[in-house]
């Protein structure tokens, strides 16, 4: 304990010495590239960046690069003047200016702490399309070998630089990939100077694999590479150091997991051996080497056959270890996750007489329910309008507004067991998510009504998504005005399901609802952490027996009406009589109860009353009729 205290005490020391330094060179006037300002900046990168080879555990070094960043982030203006001194000196590509140099090293050694220094840099207005920039200028140096140092070192601390905002600050994802970074990493990786050397090549591959698409992932992660990966995990795990060339075990499992993502990969990946590295990684002790590790299992084990490998393999045992995780792991998230990849093998585990016994312990619980939510975290505002949209419209609604830390899969099954409707939201972040990605497609094959929305700018579905969602109607929150498809949406939501009450207790507000789907209900999660410790349920109470009552009886009264009220009514409510000529007061009424309890069945029939063939007047009618089942009251004259 002591010891740990005195190299906390040191780095916290020779930080704050830097950022003084840095402060008295600025209050002289000199300019970020003056030796003696450029030096302390050297040197406060250095010092962060040497956090990670202390003798800390990572959650300490963690917390302690964090606390460090911070202090550079209060720093006044500094941030700021080191992103608007790097733009300062675009014009000037591909030459890199020593000040330029170091900023970027200060970046890259931050950015592994700090989700505020990354938020930061993803939010100054042109400064990642200043670092795609850079890269695109010293391309074709880089690639015929004649970069000077200080070029490679910024082609380096650039694409690291991306890779840790991507990873240890996942909401900046979608900003990178929009400042064009994905088609310049590609660019690298094709060339075959980097194919052919992967001291280079692995760097920009991990940069590209945090934002790739599914088409580009299959040219990316090659034998060679993921070779060098698991010699890197196992040589890593073994050095006193905890690194391989530079690498910690857990990021070298973060790029497989990456890779893993995408479906064209995961049975090349077993194949080439990553089984083993990945369930060494699995059993150290710290927290990140656990999680990364059951996170890329998780994204290999949704393939069919890597499922059979999984469960077959008494080599590697993975199993085992996934259930050793599972029951005994010190940390809720790692549990959860190991339960999460066993939820994923459970139809070939329960098919196991070595683990349906474990299987039954892990997953037997079965609760009811509500309507749901499905995201992934980095949309949670835009999810949280939608949610009290709807909530207000009187619907029950279940969104996982915390993080759980205990029972995620309980939960996740009571829910997915229970709802009528699931609102998938797509995002880039959602599909690649290997938590969401289960959430849906347990959904999925339990046939609940699905309801895509877009919700991510410039987002287009491909992969597992895509096939799961075509031929659905997707509501876009992203090129629409909220205003008009919540209106939309909440249509869609009352053709199928009916609205809800709820009475609150300890604080959870808990529902019954009934559905014509059958009481069924689904999760919500973010890309690298589990679900929250409850989910957040809410209804508005507008249904009361006073109006069911009253409901009743208008029914009743209608249903009584003779042929020529019934006409009469027609005309209110500007039906064409000649449409309905063949109908009485009771088949509308039936329609009317079929509306509600039987929606699909309903469209498809109202689709059809009209005798045009006109598609639109056909829709517009149907409109008018739907509308006019709400109004079934009848007036004295009428009765």
């Amino acid at each position: 304990m002591e010891k740990k205290k005195k190299i906390k005490e040191r780095i916290t020391g020779d930080i704050t010495t830097s950022l003084s330094a840095i402060r008295e060179g600025r209050s002289q006037g000199k300019s970020l590239d003056s030796p003696e300002v450029c030096e302390s900046i050297r040197k406060l990168a250095k010092k962060i960046a040497s956090i990670m080879f202390t003798d800390l555990k990572f959650s300490e070094k963690f917390e302690l690069g964090d606390k460090m960043c911070a202090k550079v982030l209060k720093e006044g203006t500094l941030v700021d003047d080191m992103m608007d001194f790097c733009l300062q000196h675009k014009d000037k590509l591909p030459v890199i200016a020593p000040g330029v140099d170091v900023i970027w090293r200060f970046f890259m050694n931050g950015t592994m702490f700090s989700p505020d220094l990354s938020r930061k840099i993803s939010g100054k207005v042109g400064f990642l399309s200043y670092g795609k920039d850079v890269l695109e200028s010293l391309y074709d140096v880089y690639v015929n070998k004649k970069t000077i140092r200080n070029q490679v070192h910024t082609l380096d601390s650039i694409s690291t630089t991306t890779h840790n905002m991507c990873t240890f600050c996942d909401v900046t994802i979608s900003d990178v990939r929009a400042a064009g970074y994905l088609a310049v990493y590609l660019k690298y990786l094709k060339h075959e100077a980097v194919k052919n050397d992967f001291v280079k090549g692995v760097p920009i591959l991990t940069a590209a694999s945090d934002i790739m698409n599914e088409n580009d992932a299959s040219i990316a992660g090659n034998l060679r590479d993921v070779e060098y990966m698991i010699h890197g995990i196992e040589e890593a795990i073994q050095s006193p150091s905890g690194q391989s060339h530079g690498w910690f075990a857990f990021e070298l499992g973060k790029i497989i997991g990456n890779l893993a993502i995408f479906d064209s990969n995961k049975k090349q990946l077993v194949k080439y051996g990553v089984l083993p590295p990945l369930v060494k990684l699995a059993k150290q002790p710290e927290e990140i080497e656990q999680i990364t590790a059951t996170k890329a299992l998780a994204h290999l084990a949704f393939d069919d056959d890597n499922k059979k490998t999984f469960v077959s393999d008494t080599q590697t045992d993975v199993v085992t270890t996934l259930f050793d995780l599972a029951r005994s792991s010190r940390y809720p998230d790692v549990r959860e996750s190991a339960k999460g990849v066993l939820w994923t093998l459970s139809e070939q585990l329960h098919s196991s007489t070595k683990h349906a016994d474990l299987v039954q312990e892990l997953f037997g619980k079965k609760t009811t329910g509500h309507v749901m939510i499905s995201y992934s975290r980095e949309q949670r505002p835009l999810l949280l309008r939608i949610k009290q949209a709807i909530t207000e419209a009187g619907f029950i609604v279940w969104m996982d507004i915390e993080q759980m830390r205990e029972n995620v899969y309980d939960r996740m099954a009571e829910a997915i067991q229970d709802a009528s409707v699931v609102l998938i939201s797509m995002s880039y972040s959602y599909q690649r998510s290997e938590y969401c990605r289960r959430e849906a497609a347990y959904a999925s094959s339990l046939k609940r009504a699905r309801i895509p929305l877009l919700v991510d700018q410039g987002y287009t579905a491909e992969g597992w998504l895509a096939l799961m969602t075509a031929g659905d109607y997707h509501y876009d929150f992203v090129r629409k005005p909220f205003e008009t498809k919540i209106v939309e949406l909440i249509k869609e939501l009352e053709r199928r399901c009916l609205k809800g009450q709820g009475e609150v207790t300890d604080g959870v507000e808990k529902q019954e609802v009934v559905s014509q789907q059958s009481s069924q209900a689904v999760s919500s999660q973010g890309y690298s952490s589990a679900p929250c410790a409850h989910g957040d349920y809410s209804s508005s109470r507008s249904d009361n027996p006073t109006h069911s009552g009253k409901r009743a009886e208008m029914i009743k009264k209608f249903s009584a009406l003779n042929k020529d009220q019934f006409n009469s009514w027609l005309e209110k409510q500007n039906l064409p009589r000649d449409v309905f000529e063949s109908y009485r007061a009771n088949d509308v009424v039936f329609l009317a109860q079929m509306k509600d309890e039987a929606p699909e069945g309903y469209y498809k029939h109202v689709m059809k009353i009209s005798k045009s063939k006109n598609k639109m007047e056909a829709l517009q009618l149907a409109a008018d009729f739907t509308k006019a089942l709400d109004q079934l009251e009848i007036s004295e004259d009428d009765s």
